[in-house]
């Protein structure tokens, strides 16, 4: 229905009412009612849930960086993953030493970056284990890392990078990929301090030396792209089959006899003939140009008879 335009004297009739106060101001209005502001885009740590889904990640992320210190230590570590927790990057940042490796490492598949942080200490037991020493040792350098430890650091970068992108694989395939590394916090760019990230903390248990601790700091905006993954309580089941098993098996299998049958010709024969059957008499049959071969009582192949080193033989069609 098309709307009705006021006559000029309804109008002029409505503004002598609103004039003279007979018409109430608020009549028709609808009802006052508060509302929430919310920013968009706001850090809101609710969307993740429990990170039951990072913590599942990160238990298989402890279990595997074990092999990359392993060649270094020369014994396989123990590895204790500690929950996730979210904070702000100025407030973790300034709790950093001065000096300490930092590796930035990208996310292709989430278009973002995470912080891989190694303690100085963790490194010089390493290159001390590596050439013999017992393990314990001090950091004598707060500046720079010698070119051993630099060699070392690199091996760490790459096995952690190849870490985590088989513990996400089952997740979220994505790849993890070095960017740079710096040793002082007052030179990375990595987030704005004001930013909230999810801190992963992995502790390295030596049984000649206090406990080292490697982290791992995913930006909250990143991990807020699939947060109906790390809030989900049933993970799928990747590609877990045993090849080894496999190959035994299928070795096993082609270790099967089967007995082939091939049936050469049907001959018919009525029962007066059949009851006057005595040993020597002799039932001519015609053989057949195409010999079916029966393997476990199922016709499979179609063969030709023939003979071969003077043995009666079949030739598969």
């Amino acid at each position: 229905m098309a709307e009705r335009k006021l006559s000029d004297e309804e109008v002029k009739a409505l503004l002598e009412g609103l004039g003279e106060g007979l018409i109430d101001l608020e009549a028709g209005a609808p009802a006052k009612k508060e509302y929430k502001k919310y920013t968009l885009g706001a850090d809101d740590i609710t969307l993740l849930g429990d990170l039951y889904t990072l913590r599942i990640i990160n238990e298989r992320f402890g279990r595997q960086i074990r092999n990359v210190l392993l060649p270094m230590l020369r014994f396989a570590p123990r590895v204790g993953t500690l929950p996730p927790k979210i904070t702000r990057f100025d407030e973790y940042s300034s709790g950093l030493d001065s000096f300490v490796s930092l590796a930035t490492l990208r996310v292709d598949a989430l278009k973002g970056t995470v912080l891989l942080v190694t303690p100085p200490r963790l490194i010089s037991i390493l290159v001390n284990s590596f050439y013999g020493g017992r393990g314990e040792s001090q950091i004598t350098r707060s500046t720079e890392f010698t070119p051993m430890e630099e060699r070392l650091i690199q091996i760490i970068i790459e096995g952690a990078a190849a870490t985590l992108t088989d513990a996400w694989k089952d997740v979220y395939p994505t790849n993890f990929e070095f960017l740079n590394s710096e040793i002082n916090p007052s030179f990375l760019s990595f987030l704005d301090g004001t930013e909230q990230i999810v801190l992963c903390a992995f502790a390295i248990q030596l049984p000649f030396a206090k406990q080292c601790v490697i982290e791992i700091a995913y930006p909250l905006q990143m991990l807020k792209q699939i947060a109906p993954l790390l809030r989900s309580k049933v993970q799928t089941v990747g590609d877990s089959s045993d090849s080894n098993w496999t190959e035994r098996l299928r070795e096993a299998l082609l270790d099967v006899t089967l007995e082939i049958a091939p049936r050469i010709a049907e001959p018919s024969i009525d029962m007066a003939s059949l009851l006057q059957l005595k040993p020597g008499l002799t039932i001519p049959i015609e053989a057949f140009a195409d010999v079916p071969v029966f393997v476990g009582g199922q016709s499979i192949y179609k063969a030709k008879m023939g003979e071969k080193d003077g043995k009666m033989a079949i030739s598969i069609v």
